[in-house]
């Protein structure tokens, strides 16, 4: 088994069988898959773009561009054995709360408080922060849902409402279907909020007001150690100044 059949062996039993056909083909070909765009690759395999796309999410990757980032680092150590993993972490959330304002965590959960709906954006990974925001929002009856499906996310400009909110949620501020997305909403007469762990990313800048964690990008071994956890803490953090604005 190789080093990316290893990595990610929880999660063959979900992938059906032209999925699984995809990845054991990358395993084996990590040079060439590099190389590769999307296209190239479902080329290669005799798929759709959609189905590595759907393989991507199954992995529990923001995307395609997620897999070629492990592909190119695969063989890399980035963090030094010897690393304080403690100190890091905490050396990230001080300087993600000390970068804070409180006038732009207000602005942004009262714009959460007039919007009449607000549909969260996430995939990979950040679905589950997606779906954890989403809960939170209808637990106090503000209509929200999350979005994770890319056909969907597609559809997005033509789904939303006048006074509708749209957040996108992204560790990196790079994934490609999200940053579609965004380019999409960006002359449509609605609110688009950025929740990100890069203040200067694609997607920050496609928005029209983001918060961002400031967290250090790190691998090891070819996995991405990224801290997602500041990411629930900002959403922690607006949903507090939300819920008393609610409340008031």
């Amino acid at each position: 088994m190789g080093k990316l059949l290893d990595r990610f062996s929880n999660y063959i039993g979900q992938l059906t069988h032209a999925e699984k056909h995809v990845l054991y083909y990358i395993d084996g070909h990590v040079e060439q898959a590099k190389q590769l765009s999307l296209t190239a690759m479902a080329e290669k395999n005799n798929v759709s773009t959609t189905t590595i796309i759907r393989m991507c999410h199954k992995l529990g990757l923001e995307g395609f561009s997620e897999l070629k980032y492990i592909l190119k680092t695969i063989d890399d150590q980035a963090i030094p054995v010897g690393e304080n993993t403690i100190e890091r972490y905490k050396a990230d959330m001080n300087q993600t709360l000390d970068s804070l304002e409180r006038k732009h965590v207000e602005e942004i959960s009262q714009l959460i408080f007039e919007a009449n709906r607000v549909l969260i954006v996430a995939v990979g990974l950040s679905k589950m922060i997606g779906e954890y925001f989403s809960k939170l929002l209808i637990q106090v009856n503000k209509p929200s849902s999350y979005v994770y499906e890319s056909h969907i996310i597609d559809l997005l400009p033509n789904m939303v409402q006048p006074k509708d909110m749209v957040i996108f949620i992204s560790s990196s501020g790079e994934t490609k279907t999200i940053v579609q997305a965004a380019e999409k909403l960006r002359f449509k007469n609605i609110e688009t909020i950025a929740i990100t762990n890069s203040a200067d990313s694609t997607l920050a800048k496609l928005v029209r007001k983001h918060i961002s964690a400031y967290v250090q990008r790190v691998q090891f071994a070819g996995y991405d150690l990224s801290a997602r956890s500041t990411l629930v803490v900002l959403i922690d953090i607006l949903f507090e100044f939300f819920i008393k604005n609610y409340k008031a």
